[in-house]
């Protein structure tokens, strides 16, 4: 690709341009001229250097890796370099061969391989290559990388790029010419058998430069004199350039010839231009029009040398200029006028990015060039005109015949065909209009413009506020729109007049910027406070009258209006100061808003132009949209693209017969046919990258980086205790950045988009759980790149709400239970084991106690029973004294007395009877124990009187501290019926109930149908011997005495037994 110099001057022309550099500074302008470029190419440049973060200012080479990052070789160290920043690697930091870089080429595994040079202002190389992974700037050397390789790394003299993703290999001794892609690996392209004799083998470390490859293709030169060879395809030819001075090639067409420039000896001041066709023919090129090279013959060329795709080359006069060659055009790029130190400047490398840009490595730094076909046709700027320096258009008219007519400022210009003229106005004036076939134009006051004498005519009457717009109305009335609000003309009268409004209360119009017909013919005003319409009022004489009234709404009012344009459908497209677009429907009130977040340059918004392929341009503070009524995609156009400047003016639009587009600026007016942007695309696909990642490590209590890792696998995994973490990214669209905007999202917790202006978030606090961090970058011209960033982010829980941790946490807990039942179980077995060894023990204790207490308990059992039974024997025999006495008196009272006695003995012993004969010796059986003491006293008086007893007594087991009481009351009341209640030998009837009042409470009733005591008696008082025993014997057993006649005596007696006494004591 590269250029050849005489051997005797390289080294003092290079110490003349680092002089010369080091002198001064260079200053180069943003945008070139239009007039220094080819009138159909606008030209944008700027020149990056040691200010801009480079290494050093002189740069060898530079490629651009698959990421879309840009490398370049300097003096000092390889730069990358991202639009904003540049990265620097060296031999000290990060183990490069050397600091030297003459030379890079990138395969297509996105390795880049790394040629050194040695010291000095040559580009000579030293034998010492490197391969860098372009993602994670890990550094082999070349023999290392490659262990098998099949040439000596020393012998590497030259590498390089040809545009088809491999890397071609020049190596010496043989020379032979080697490709390399990591699908093929390294193979043998070539060997040039002629050249091992030519150079020595310091000599041919200077000769890389001289060959040229691109678009697949290599052009290989040692020295101009020697045999040279084309290499296209699967072809080789050689040839050889007799009487050449210099030879500098150019380019490749389509048919695999190669184009090449030289003088020779004959005249070694001007450059020829020969055509080297496939089968080595040298022939000069007769139509250098067919090219496009006309400039090049005839002239001295300093340097030329082609990009690495083939698709430019460039020339450099250092008395001149610098001229890029891009097959359809000759473009002068750099004007010596516009670089400090031109006449030193060398460049090494011209090669191409993935947006289209050019960059020349060159002594002074790295010129980036961007060469766009120009379709936006400017007039009346300050570059065509001098008449008026302040070039702001504002009203515009174009006849369809091509003539041109705008107000700059104080100035109305006309272009027609080639002629352009201008008149000055005593102010500045704004609108223009055709009205009855001839130009008027407004300012303060109104004018008509008459371009074939270029004078005009004041209508003196029609002074006031300026006049912004203007409308034909008919053929003789002109519509004027003021600051403060409308005024008539007519121009057959040259009268002035006002117009009538509908509602006294309804505001003025201030700024009126335009007047429009909707599709019923209606006229509209659009003006900075509202939408205004024009009625014709009928029922006036004389053709009617003209009222105008505004439309009532609150949206409308809130707004800054610039300009308004009405779809078919009634809707309004608004352009407003501030707000971006807004599409408005009057019938429903429904809004929708455009703005920078929609991929607008800016919110301020001039003029809307309608074309035929449904797009609105509409003008702006920064550039000019075209946007997209369907679809609503938006593409901007600024200088880059031909304007003439990014900001344009109010009311300065015009839409021709034709369908041409005209819009007014800062500096002039700029003229285009929409049809010739129909293939343009919108989409925005500039690669958005990470340039840094640190992440807050808690665990470490520090920052770490982690981009390596990062850019190795698109992950961000944060601990419990990582605080937070920070993310640096570029758009790399190298550009000026100072309007790059970024959004930022993160799925999972935004519902909106995050809108920031610097190129680094930092994101904190995130509760656990898993996310995705999007971000999209903005252009200054507006426009969303389509290639997001998406990043997944998880953060873990903290160990403790981890579903391993709590899982093992569960199973040690059932462990843990497990471990205590089996322990506690253990524990009981024990314990049962020793419980029942004791049980045993006290079980055969108590074996033992049990069989001698029911030893002593049956001996006690006999004895109670023996006593009993004796007790109840002596009773007898007491009974039987008794009875023997009795028949020994005579007294009856006497004989009454002791048989009374005898049958309370022999009651008592009676209950002894019951005691000894049943196995309980603390209770008897109360039925059977009353039975048997009826039956007893029965006895002793049935022979006398045939009496019925009646025993109801439940079967109930009573003490015998209650049963003898009982028993004698029982005994008492059975002697008084049978001796006292039945006489005269009349049969009668006794009834003895027992009755459970409630757990150790009874009641006992007795009564017979006797006579029975005196109605009035009462029991307690009785004088007695028997009843007084009766009350006494209640009293002991806890209850009392109750008597009754009826139908006999009746008693009823209360009592407990013994266990309820001790507790009521």
């Amino acid at each position: 690709m590269m250029v050849q110099l005489s051997k005797q001057s390289t080294f003092l022309i290079r110490v003349l341009w680092s002089l010369a550099f080091l002198a001064s500074r260079c200053s180069l302008m943003a945008q070139s001229d239009p007039s220094q470029a080819n009138a159909d190419y606008t030209v944008t440049k700027r020149l990056l250097s040691i200010e801009d973060g480079l290494a050093s200012h002189e740069v060898f080479c530079g490629v651009q890796d698959a990421a879309g990052f840009l490398w370049f070789g300097t003096r000092n160290g390889l730069n990358r370099y991202d639009g904003k920043n540049s990265l620097l690697f060296t031999r000290q930091r990060n183990r490069l061969q050397d600091n030297k870089v003459v030379q890079l080429a990138r395969d297509d595994a996105n390795r880049l391989f790394i040629e050194y040079g040695s010291t000095g202002f040559q580009l000579t190389t030293n034998g010492k290559v490197d391969v860098m992974d372009a993602t994670t700037h890990e550094v082999k050397t070349l023999t290392e990388a490659f262990p098998n390789l099949p040439f000596k790394e020393q012998d590497v003299y030259w590498i390089a790029n040809d545009g088809t993703g491999e890397v071609s290999f020049l190596t010496a001794l043989p020379f032979r010419l080697w490709k390399f892609s990591s699908k093929k690996g390294f193979r043998l392209r070539y060997e040039m058998k002629d050249w091992d004799h030519v150079v020595s083998a310091s000599d041919r470390r200077t000769t890389g430069p001289y060959s040229s490859f691109a678009e697949g293709k290599a052009l290989l030169k040692l020295v101009n004199q020697e045999k040279q060879y084309l290499l296209t395809g699967d072809t080789a030819i050689s040839f050889r350039q007799n009487n050449v001075l210099r030879s500098l090639p150019i380019g490749f067409t389509e048919q695999n010839e190669a184009l090449i420039t030289y003088n020779t000896s004959d005249d070694p001041d001007h450059f020829a231009v020969d055509l080297l066709s496939p089968k080595g023919r040298l022939t000069p090129v007769s139509d250098l029009n067919q090219y496009q090279l006309n400039p090049v013959k005839g002239r001295y060329w300093y340097q030329a040398g082609t990009a690495t795709d083939g698709s430019a080359s460039f020339f450099y006069n250092a008395n001149d200029a610098l001229f890029v060659w891009n097959k359809q055009a000759f473009i002068k790029v750099l004007d010596k006028a516009e670089l400090k130190g031109f006449e030193n400047l060398f460049i090494y490398r011209l090669f191409p990015d993935a947006l289209g840009n050019l960059w020349a490595c060159t002594s002074l730094g790295v010129l980036q060039i961007r060469l766009k076909k120009n379709r936006f046709k400017p007039y009346f700027s300050t570059g065509q005109q001098s008449m008026e320096p302040n070039s702001q258009a504002r009203g515009i008219y174009a006849e369809g015949n091509g003539n041109v007519f705008a107000n700059i400022w104080a100035h109305t210009f006309g272009q027609q065909r080639e002629k352009m003229q201008a008149i000055r106005h005593p102010e500045i004036n704004y609108a223009l209009v055709k009205h009855h076939a001839a130009l008027y134009t407004g300012g303060y006051s109104l004018s008509r413009y008459e371009p074939g004498e270029n004078k005009i005519i004041s209508f003196p009457a029609g002074l006031g506020s300026e006049i912004w717009a203007m409308h034909s109305l008919n053929d003789s009335l002109l519509l004027l729109g003021r600051t403060n609000g409308f005024s008539l003309f007519n121009s057959k009268t040259s009268r002035f007049d006002t117009l009538s409004i509908s509602d006294p209360s309804m505001p003025n119009a201030r700024f009126v910027y335009r007047f429009f017909r909707d599709k019923q013919g209606a006229v509209w005003a659009v003006a900075e406070n509202g939408l205004y319409k024009l009625i014709l009022n009928k029922t006036v004489r004389n053709n009617g009258q003209l009222i105008i009234t505004k439309l009532q709404s609150p949206f409308l009012d809130a707004l800054t209006l610039m300009d308004a344009y009405q779809n078919a459908d009634g809707s309004f497209w608004l352009a407003t100061n501030g707000e971006g677009l807004y599409h408005w429907n009057p019938g429903n009130n429904a809004t929708r808003q455009f703005n920078i977040t929609s991929g607008f340059p800016s919110d301020v918004l001039y003029r809307i132009e309608s074309d035929a392929f449904g797009n609105l341009w509409i003008s702006s503070d920064y550039g000019l949209i075209r946007f997209n009524r369907k679809d609503f995609s938006v593409k901007t156009y600024t200088t880059i693209d031909g304007i003439t400047n990014n900001e344009f003016n109010r009311t300065s639009s015009f839409k021709g017969s034709d369908g041409k587009l005209f819009f007014g600026g800062l500096n002039g007016v700029n003229a285009f046919d929409p049809k010739d942007f129909r293939a343009d695309i919108t989409a925005f696909q500039v690669p958005l990258r990470v340039i840094a990642f640190n992440q807050f490590a808690g665990s470490k209590n520090e920052l770490i980086n982690k981009t390596t890792a990062l850019l190795r696998k698109p992950q961000i995994i944060l601990q419990p205790d990582d605080k937070f973490f920070t993310l640096d990214f570029q758009l790399l669209d190298f550009t000026k950045d100072e309007g790059h905007r970024y959004g930022y999202k993160l799925e999972g917790l935004d519902e909106t988009w995050n809108y920031i202006s610097e190129n680094s978030v930092r994101i904190s606090g995130l509760p656990y759980g898993h996310y995705i961090l999007r971000i999209k970058a903005q252009n200054r011209e507006g426009a969303w790149n389509t290639r997001e960033l998406s990043i997944p982010i998880t953060v873990l829980k903290p160990v403790y709400l981890q579903w391993w941790f709590i899982l093992i946490v569960a199973l040690l807990f059932l462990l843990a239970i497990y471990l205590v039942i089996q322990l506690r179980l253990k524990q009981l077995a024990r314990d049962k084991k020793k419980l029942e060894e004791t049980v045993n023990e006290r079980t055969v204790q108590l074996k033992k106690s049990l069989a001698e207490q029911s030893a002593l308990l049956l001996e006690k059992d006999v004895l109670m029973k023996e006593i009993h039974h004796r007790v109840k024997n002596n009773l007898q025999v007491i009974s039987g004294l008794l009875e023997l006495q009795s028949k020994t008196l005579t007294d009856e009272t006497a004989k009454e007395a002791l048989r009374e006695g005898r049958n309370r003995v022999r009651s008592i012993a009676l209950i002894h009877q019951n005691l000894y004969q049943f196995e309980n010796l603390s209770s008897i059986d109360l039925r059977q124990f009353i039975n048997d003491l009826c039956k007893q006293v029965q006895s002793v008086f049935q022979r006398q009187k045939t009496i019925a007893v009646t025993v109801n007594v439940p079967e109930l087991n009573l003490d015998i501290d209650s049963a003898v009481p009982l028993g004698l009351i029982l005994n008492e009341l059975l002697s008084n019926s049978f001796k006292y209640a039945f006489t005269e030998g009349k049969s009668g009837k006794i009834d003895i109930v027992m009755h459970t009042l409630e757990e150790g409470k009874y009641q006992l009733a007795y009564a017979d149908n006797g006579p029975g005591l005196p109605v009035d008696f009462d029991v307690s008082k009785a004088k007695t011997l028997g009843l007084q025993l009766i009350n006494d014997l209640a009293r002991q057993m806890g209850g009392r005495v109750q008597y009754e006649t009826r139908n006999g005596a009746a008693f009823t007696i209360n009592f407990t037994n013994r266990e309820v006494r001790k507790n009521q004591d």
